[in-house]
């Protein structure tokens, strides 16, 4: 099994980010991917253990995450969500805005193969049973059992729907290099004969050197990334509602 590291994004509900990607060495988009992956069977080993219904495939736009080239899911083309998702991933943090064509309940976990381990990822999920004291409570943003998202991929696992379908995707987001913003030249004025140097900020002997130089030059390089994300519809979590009864 490859081994398993787990990010907190909240409640595991991906979310399309405002990302600004201006200072970024390249395109972003060119290099993040996602591969639809079919855990299905994995996950059904793990639910027929309960009896619970096995999953089938999702087929439309609601059932499934939208990386395809051109999705009209979110608003967003393939590119655009796959970014959203790896920022989010990276900064390990949620946008607050979710994508209302997506109802689903999510799971995922961070891992660090080139190939998604279905398996592993079923093994994580599982070993959530023991956070819960009984029955899950019902769900509210604020409980604190939700707030884990292993928890939440939990629920997704065994999603207790009627004919519930799970759609999978292993995204690979690189570590990206990111230049600084040019800094002030410390001319002011619009033309060489009209720049004025500003004056030092410090008046000492001269061998000091000016407060800030050479800072902020470095490029930065932020860390890679790779999670499986799978979204098990219908939606197990309804407010005001336990997802078990």
């Amino acid at each position: 099994m490859f081994g398993l590291k787990f990010l907190s994004l909240a409640t595991a509900t991906i979310f399309l980010l405002d990302t600004n990607g201006a200072n970024a060495a390249g395109s972003a988009a060119d290099t993040y991917t996602a591969k639809r992956v079919d855990c299905s069977a994995s996950m059904n080993e793990a639910r027929k253990l309960v009896g619970f219904a096995e999953f089938t495939e999702g087929q439309t736009a609601e059932e499934k995450l939208p990386i395809d080239p051109i999705s009209k899911t979110a608003g967003a083309t393939g590119a655009t969500y796959v970014e959203s998702v790896c920022s989010a991933l990276k900064a390990s943090e949620a946008s607050p805005a979710k994508s209302g064509a997506l109802d689903g309940t999510y799971a995922y976990v961070v891992q660090e193969g080139d190939i998604a381990d279905c398996e592993a990822a079923v093994d994580h999920w599982k070993a959530a049973l023991s956070n819960f004291k009984g029955l899950p409570p019902q769900y509210t943003g604020d409980t604190e059992l939700y707030k884990d998202p292993q928890n939440v991929s939990f629920i997704s696992l065994f999603n207790p729907k009627e004919s519930p379908k799970v759609d999978c995707a292993y995204f690979t987001c690189p570590a990206k290099e990111s230049k600084p913003e040019r800094k002030d030249t410390g001319v002011v004025g619009d033309s060489e004969n009209d720049g004025v140097e500003k004056p030092p900020l410090n008046d000492g002997n001269g061998d000091e050197e000016e407060p800030g130089a050479g800072e902020g030059d470095e490029t930065t390089t932020d860390k890679e990334v790779k999670a499986l994300l799978c979204i098990t519809t219908p939606n197990a979590l309804t407010q005001g509602a336990a997802p078990y009864t």
